[in-house]
């Protein structure tokens, strides 16, 4: 009888582990599903950065600048191109940063193996 039972927590734990970490990922891959909506609006303004530092540089070349590079207005594009990546790089590990909880959390305790989800990750 005490192994009917055992055996019957053990179904319970392991189907409750295993709900519990479907909803939680569902919930980070709706996640990624944002930050990816993110990096889309990211990429559009980066091309319009770019577009604008193209006119800024054509301009500086037309008023006859040698370097246009060296323009302010043409400088303060080329930093909103800069700052416009660097945040859409950051999403991106942001991204990853939960890709890498999804592939931790996907564990489920055995009974050789005590502990929960947080206590055995998988090893690479």
């Amino acid at each position: 009888m005490d192994d009917l039972k055992n055996t019957a927590v053990s179904g319970v734990k392991r189907t409750w582990c295993t709900l519990w970490n479907f909803t939680v990922n569902t919930a980070r891959r709706a996640q990624i599903l944002g930050r990816y909506t993110l990096a889309c609006g990211q990429q559009q303004k980066i091309k319009q950065a770019e577009r604008e530092l193209g006119v800024k540089t054509f301009q500086a070349l037309e008023q006859g600048e040698a370097n246009p590079l060296t323009a302010p207005e043409v400088n303060e594009a080329v930093q909103k191109v800069k700052e416009a990546k660097e945040r859409k790089e950051k999403t991106y590990q942001a991204i990853a940063a939960i890709r890498e909880k999804i592939g931790s959390s996907c564990t489920i305790p055995t009974p050789e193996e005590p502990g929960g989800v947080e206590e055995n990750p998988p090893v690479p």
